[in-house]
């Protein structure tokens, strides 16, 4: 690989990192001009995707509880208490390191919010993964005026539109 394109990958690299969204547009220019640098260019996405991995674990994070907060907030005994809700489907969670985390939405008024088995049931059609549940949970969505699946259903006014959203999962969403 010449000097200049290693150069031009290395730059690349650190726009990824600082600003993910917009690499793709820079490594589709790269490709076409340059495909015998595939490698290279592996490199970069494989950091790129690194990077959004960590960026997505980390939002999970911030709007979860952990085991310790859910025991408390809905006046469980112990943690194993927690994990069997877990266990028998009853609460979507993730375990990162040590710890295990559930995604607020999960909850209102200081328990488990009251049709959480349906939206689960929904949500299991199209992943049992707790982050991408999140995701899709959180995510904004024009069809609710930039509101979340989880904000419209706590409105009764779009509480109809989130359900059928939440129907379509499955269908390739």
């Amino acid at each position: 690989m010449t000097d200049a394109v290693e150069s031009l990958l290395a730059r690349v690299s650190v726009e990824a990192r600082r600003d993910p969204d917009r690499v793709r547009p820079v490594l589709q220019v790269l490709v076409g001009d340059e495909p015998d640098h595939e490698g290279g260019l592996r490199q970069v996405a494989s950091s790129l995707n690194e990077s959004r991995r960590h960026s997505v674990l980390a939002e999970f994070r911030t709007a979860a509880l952990t085991t310790d907060a859910v025991r408390q907030m809905l006046g469980l005994g112990s943690r194993q208490a927690v994990h069997q809700l877990r266990q028998r489907g009853r609460l979507l969670a993730r375990t990162l390191g040590n710890s295990t985390w559930f995604p607020t939405w999960q909850f209102a008024g200081g328990t488990v919010r009251p049709e959480l088995p349906v939206v689960l049931e929904r949500l299991r059609r199209f992943s049992a993964d707790a982050v991408a549940a999140d995701r899709v949970m959180r995510l904004p969505r024009e069809e609710l005026d930039g509101r979340s699946l989880a904000e419209a259903l706590d409105d009764p006014r779009s509480a109809e539109v989130a359900w059928a959203l939440l129907d379509r999962l499955g269908d390739g969403f």
